[in-house]
């Protein structure tokens, strides 16, 4: 009796850690960065392909590291192969799909980067456009697995895959105006990208920033004015546990400051411009923090 009540009170372990937030981070980041990429070649914006090539490698780095976290999130990492097996796979079940995805978007990417180094117009057109949709239905997939899961009320709302795809389009887009700062400082004057194209991109940035807000707000009011369930994960995992990345790193740091930045004179400001891109990736990373590891808080250990 005495070991059955031990095991009972034990507390469970926690399905989704640390690995998995940087690994949503990643893919967002990755999809982000691919559909700047994609402005140039794909839409025809021709400002856009002289940092096309950039884009594209970044968002295939990031890629490239998300098997390897994922793999070594199962403890067990030979299992990964069950999801690529025929008799284990459904057609039903979101991660089935999202291991279709994360094997093509990659692929798709590279063969799409190859034609953008050879300057293929029409195949770099062609492979972009499937790129695309492969890049949107990756993170929005993952958006998809947080939604379908009833249990943990944070996670289960209809706005998750479009809070998951604003996130991944600001914080793309921040991590490559990072990248192409630094790219601007080691690289000879003719190869450099015009500052004003990464003005341009951040009030892209910009824009999301307020939709982003918006899609916060909405969640916001379902937390305070809907079930018990709801108010108590709003009070107790939101605005305790999880208070420093939900409110600190999401919102203050992520949103409230970049955007005042972003619509005042100090855009102007290289450094402050920068600095605001990386509060941009920063506060994206304290989603993914307590929209994994808070979803499952109360779930786990109350």
């Amino acid at each position: 009796m005495e070991d059955s009540v031990i095991t009972f009170n034990v507390f469970h372990h926690v399905a989704w850690g640390t690995s998995i937030s940087i690994y949503f981070w990643l893919v967002g980041a990755s999809a982000g960065s691919f559909v700047i990429s994609s402005f140039g070649w794909v839409f025809n914006i021709k400002r856009y392909k002289q940092l096309a090539l950039t884009a594209s490698l970044t968002a295939i780095f990031m890629l490239l590291l998300v098997p390897i976290l994922l793999i070594w999130d199962l403890g067990k990492p030979v299992r990964f192969i069950y999801l690529l097996l025929p008799s284990y796979w459904h057609a039903t079940g979101p991660m089935s799909w999202g291991t279709v995805l994360i094997l093509t978007y990659p692929m798709a990417m590279i063969v799409y980067t190859i034609f953008v180094m050879l300057k293929n117009e029409f195949w770099a057109r062609t492979l972009g456009i499937i790129a695309i949709v492969l890049a949107l239905s990756t993170h929005w997939y993952t958006g998809v697995v947080m939604e379908l899961n009833p249990g943990r009320f944070l996670n289960h709302t209809a706005l998750a895959p479009l809070l998951f795809l604003t996130g991944a389009f600001i914080s793309g887009i921040g991590l490559l105006i990072l990248i192409l700062w630094v790219q601007n400082m080691i690289v000879s004057a003719a190869k450099r990208i015009d500052w004003k194209l990464i003005e341009e991109m951040a009030q892209y940035m910009m824009y999301g920033i307020i939709f982003d807000a918006f899609l916060l707000f909405l969640e916001f009011l379902q937390s305070i004015y809907g079930s018990s369930n709801a108010v108590l994960g709003h009070e107790a995992v939101l605005m305790g546990v999880f208070r420093f990345p939900y409110l600190w790193m999401e919102i203050i740091i992520g949103l409230i400051i970049p955007f005042f930045i972003l619509v005042t004179p100090l855009k102007k400001r290289r450094l402050v411009l920068v600095a605001a891109a990386y509060m941009v990736c920063f506060g994206v990373y304290g989603m993914r923090i307590w929209w994994v590891m808070g979803g499952q808080y109360l779930q786990t250990f109350y």
